[in-house]
Formats: C-alpha cells, sequence, structure tokens
C-alpha cells in the first residue's frame, strides 16, 4: 500500500527538461534508501532517470540549440541508454554462445576493441546533430564488477578538448538484480548516490564521493566522475557514518585516489534519519564547525520552547551530533 500511495505521488510530478531533467523518483529517492521492493515502483515511474548529463554537455548543447535544448538534452541520454541495451544484450549473447562467463575482459583484446567501437558508433549515430563535426565519443572498456561493468567515456572535439569531462559508465548486468537488491545493483545504487547528494549539498565532488551524473534506471546505467589512480583530488571528506547514519560493507574496495566510485553496499545504521529538518540541523553543526558555540545557543532557545515544532527534530539532530563524538547529550 506505501508503494501505491507513493506512486500516486511521484506521477504528479512534472518533470521539467527545460531545468535540466528533473526526476519524478527524485524526491521519492532524497528522503530514504533501502526500499525492499524497487521493482514494484521505478518501472511504473513515468522518468526513470535521476540526475543528469555533466555540466559541460548541458552548457554546450544550451549554448549551441537554445531553443531545442531539452530535446537534445533528452536524445542525449536515450543514446546512452542505447549504448547499454547493446551492451547488456551482446553480453548476454556472448554467453549463450559461452564465448564469456563473467564479462568482456574474457575476450580478446581485438574482439574488445571491436566492441568499444560499436559502442561509439552508437553514440555517434545517436547523436548525430548534437556533437561537433569531426568530434570523437570514445569508449575504452575498464572493469567489471559483480553487478556490472565500466566504461571510460571520453567526447572530445576534433582539437582534443574535452566536450565534457571523462566518465564512468557502469552498465549493470541485470535491470533489477535478484541479489540484495536493496542495497547493490540498478536501482539501489540510483537510490543512495540521489539521498546521499541531497545531505551532502549539490557540490558533493568535493566529497571523497565521486561527482555523479546521471542514472537511467530503464536502460540500467550510471554516469560519474572518471577517477584516475594517479589522480591528486582535493576534497573534504564527509563523515557519512558519524553524520548522516550510513554505513558500507563495500567502501573500503571502493577507493580510487581516495574517492568512493561504487554507490553499492550502503546501509541504513539502527538510528538513521531521512527527515529533511533533522538533517538541516545536522548539517549546520557539521559545515560549519567555527559556529558551534553559536548554533548551539540557537538551538538551546528553540528547545526551551515547548511550543516549537521543530523541537524534538533539533534534538534529534544534536543526539546523533554528540552520538558521532562518542559524547552523550
Amino acid at each position: 500500500m506505501f508503494y501505491l500511495i507513493m506512486l500516486g505521488s511521484i506521477s504528479a510530478i512534472k518533470t521539467n527538461y527545460e531545468k535540466c531533467g528533473y526526476s519524478r523518483l527524485k524526491r521519492l529517492f532524497q528522503k530514504d534508501i533501502n526500499f525492499r521492493k524497487y521493482d514494484e515502483f521505478v518501472p511504473n515511474a513515468k522518468s526513470q532517470v535521476v540526475g543528469n548529463l555533466p555540466s559541460e554537455m548541458i552548457r554546450y548543447i544550451v549554448t549551441n540549440f537554445p531553443d531545442k535544448k531539452a530535446d537534445k538534452i533528452k536524445q542525449f541520454q536515450k543514446t546512452l541508454g542505447d549504448v547499454a541495451v547493446f551492451v547488456r544484450e551482446s553480453m548476454q549473447e556472448l554467453k549463450k554462445e559461452r564465448r564469456i562467463y563473467h564479462g568482456l575482459d574474457e575476450l580478446d583484446d581485438d574482439e574488445i576493441v571491436l566492441f568499444q567501437s560499436e559502442m561509439s558508433k552508437i553514440l555517434k549515430n545517436g547523436t548525430f546533430g548534437i556533437l561537433p563535426q569531426n568530434s570523437s565519443a570514445d569508449f575504452k572498456y575498464i572493469d567489471r564488477g559483480a553487478f556490472g561493468q565500466v566504461f571510460k567515456l571520453s567526447v572530445k572535439e576534433e582539437n582534443g578538448r574535452n566536450l565534457m569531462p571523462d566518465s564512468a559508465m557502469k552498465i549493470y548486468y541485470k535491470i533489477n538484480s535478484p541479489v540484495v537488491p536493496h542495497i547493490q545493483g540498478n536501482y539501489a545504487e540510483a537510490n543512495f548516490i540521489t539521498f546521499i547528494k541531497r545531505v551532502l549539498g549539490h557540490d558533493m565532488g568535493k566529497s571523497q564521493f565521486a561527482k555523479h551524473y546521471i542514472s537511467d534506471m530503464k536502460n540500467g546505467y550510471s554516469l560519474s566522475e572518471f577517477l584516475y589512480w594517479d589522480g591528486d583530488y582535493d576534497f573534504v571528506g564527509r563523515d557519512y557514518k558519524r553524520y548522516f547514519r550510513v554505513d558500507s560493507n563495500d567502501a573500503l574496495k571502493s577507493f580510487i585516489a581516495g574517492k568512493i566510485f561504487d554507490w553499492g553496499g550502503f546501509f541504513k545504521m539502527a538510528d538513521f534519519t531521512g527527515d529533511k529538518i533533522t538533517i538541516r540541523y545536522l548539517k549546520k553543526l557539521y559545515n560549519h564547525p567555527n559556529m558551534t558555540g553559536s548554533l548551539f545557543e540557537q538551538y538551546e532557545k528553540i528547545l526551551k520552547n515547548k511550543k516549537n515544532p521543530q523541537k524534538e527534530k533539533i534534538k534529534k539532530a544534536l543526539d546523533l551530533y554528540y552520538q558521532g563524538l562518542g559524547q552523550i547529550y
């Protein structure tokens, strides 16, 4: 019943591609994580996309197609989805033929090159009229994991200048994974990264999480910042376990140059809260350490006001904050 109720509210949210693709699932995913029955509502949502293309590509499209920017954005997104479908269906055929058992890395190098070329051809043909003439859109196979495999996507002008940052395109083996689907796979990872983007703030690329661009749950892919092993990334680690009461059984093996690149395996701790008011107060304490004294004074005044409707939420934020410090409030 809960999911039927939520689905009604999801369907009522209007997608606005003029503002770069607002998603019907975004509000739901921002509030909570680890849904047990994603397959009961995600496939029925009219838009199964959260996030959007990298901002550099958005700016390029808006600048060059101001009257058709919404259509061009959707066209690019759809073409990435076509690439994902091609990879997934091709792998199924290769497995039927017993040429591979797990991933593309089992193919010969020249076969992988041909596979990558076909992916690039799909992207170039599908984005015809968007990308500049003589530009390139190349894929390179990187690695595979338990739930999908990753390709590096580079889109460049003829002179070699990047039209958008090199990106990691994760293509899932299955749209809905039957194994621990509440914390791993296509739906769960799109959910977690949408939630953590809200609690960390929009500029999450400055945290230890790689910047996330888009997750297309219908076509089963995500696009995020491509991390280099020798990269020197300037970021401030956010203690998601301490402040947001989220833990992971995968994060320790999901680091590249100090940044987390995989959204799978994150789960709620016992005192997790998705309440936006509580998180707002908690973020103030966390993001403004030089102001904690004055913030405490403000919060104490509010707590003394028995009629203030936010009293319990502030109390919860302080409980979480002090618990993270190993103290008792």
